[in-house]
């Protein structure tokens, strides 16, 4: 063989090591991943970080993000044997719902993951809830409260939150005991799934107290002005009047109502008050308007596995975010404290036995108790009513935990 043959297959057999030690260290590299993606937890959801619902999206996003990073600074979470650190994939929905079933499919067939959170508002969690129960994975819901979304028999939906069915009843109370007692209801509800329950409910509830329904409505959604509604609404001449629609929504209606001088005695909405910039936009428009709440930093409970109490944790989001927590972060934290506790229990990632672990879940948080009905519905907690006055939203009921008292009827503006 010629020096130059030789030469060749001496330069062929040196590329032939060093390809095969890239090989060699690109293989070490993938299962020393392989290795630490082990010891992760990955948990996975799609939000509505931008449409419509991106206000309410985004502190949904903020408190399953709080929960992460304060058990991953405790060392994770403990399942069997093995300790885990958490993580979240995320995807946004747009605050689509189609959009968002498909992100779940992309979630469980493509990234693997076997653990869901919910999405943001009960259309949403409606469309979502098929695909995971076609799937049967577990899925935590903290933002869907529509009774619809809990009546089909699913076994794999469980809900941190009080049923929207629920969500006026303390309002329709407060309207009864009220001196002079508010006669003469009036409901707008956007047509959507949360807002319709919210609606339905309050008809059933005020019938039952003994006010007169006056004005019952539902606008289409996407609707920019509610003026020739509201004068309709007006004509009728009613004490109350509550609103079931997001926050954009809300804050168009309050605005309108003050402009175009309609006296109500009280206004509740669903959602408004106690989100980031609603009463800043409104102003003294927004004086003496109530919102139903899941939690409040006042309440009386104590976190079982962070040892936080509501303040505590509303001081502890506040260093994080710069600002106080409505009662949206708090439910994403303790639906991710509803699974940290049914894994713990289940000893095993496995879903099917991770679900039924969740299904015996009875635990105390910062967000309050949660206790779960064969529906998958928490049925271990109540709401509050919050009232903004002089610029704040505060606890006006019940009673034993308020931090003022209700004003009414509104002051004129």
């Amino acid at each position: 063989m010629s020096k130059k043959s030789e030469s060749g297959v001496g330069m062929r057999a040196m590329l032939g090591r060093a390809l095969r030690g890239v090989v060699g260290l690109g293989l070490a590299a993938v299962a020393l991943a392989a290795s630490a993606q082990e010891n992760v937890i990955t948990f996975g959801t799609a939000l509505s970080l931008t449409g419509k619902m991106s206000p309410e999206g985004s502190r949904v996003k903020e408190g399953y993000d709080l929960y992460v990073k304060q058990i991953n600074a405790k060392g994770g979470i403990k399942v069997g044997d093995k300790t885990y650190k958490v993580a979240i994939k995320y995807y946004d929905d747009q605050s689509d719902a189609n959009g968002s079933a498909k992100l779940y499919e992309k979630l469980i067939n493509e990234d693997g993951v076997k653990l869901l959170l919910g999405p943001y508002s009960s259309g949403v969690t409606f469309a979502v809830s098929a695909v995971t129960e076609k799937y049967q994975l577990p899925m935590v819901i903290a933002h869907a409260a529509s009774p619809a979304v809990f009546d089909r028999g699913f076994k794999y939906i469980f809900a941190t939150l009080t049923a929207i069915d629920q969500y006026t009843s303390n309002m329709i109370k407060m309207a009864a005991a009220a001196n002079p007692r508010a006669q003469r209801i009036a409901l707008i509800s956007e047509n959507s799934l949360a807002p319709k329950s919210f609606g339905e409910g309050a008809a059933q509830q005020a019938k039952a107290a003994g006010l007169e329904v006056v004005y019952n409505e539902i606008y289409p959604s996407g609707t920019k002005d509610f003026s020739a509604m509201l004068a309709a609404m007006k004509s009728k001449n009613p004490d109350l009047l509550l609103m079931a629609g997001y926050t954009a929504d809300t804050t168009v209606v309050a605005r309108q109502i003050a402009e175009g001088g309609i006296k109500l005695k009280m206004f509740g909405v669903l959602l408004g008050p106690t989100l980031p910039g609603f009463v800043e936009a409104l102003g003294p428009k927004a004086e003496g308007i109530l919102e139903p709440i899941q939690w409040a930093s006042n309440m009386a409970w104590k976190d079982e596995i962070f040892g936080w109490t509501p303040a505590q944790y509303a001081e502890l989001f506040k260093k994080e975010y710069g600002r106080e927590p409505d009662y949206h972060p708090p439910q994403s934290t303790a639906a991710l404290e509803v699974y940290q506790r049914a894994l713990e229990k289940a000893g095993t990632l496995d879903p099917k036995a991770v679900r039924d672990a969740i299904a015996q879940t009875n635990i105390m948080t910062a967000y309050g108790p949660i206790r779960f009905n064969e529906k998958g519905q928490n049925i271990a907690k109540g709401m509050a009513v919050v009232q903004v006055q002089n610029g704040k939203s505060v606890v006006v009921y019940p009673v034993e935990g308020s931090q003022a008292k209700f004003v009414y009827p509104i002051p004129a503006q």
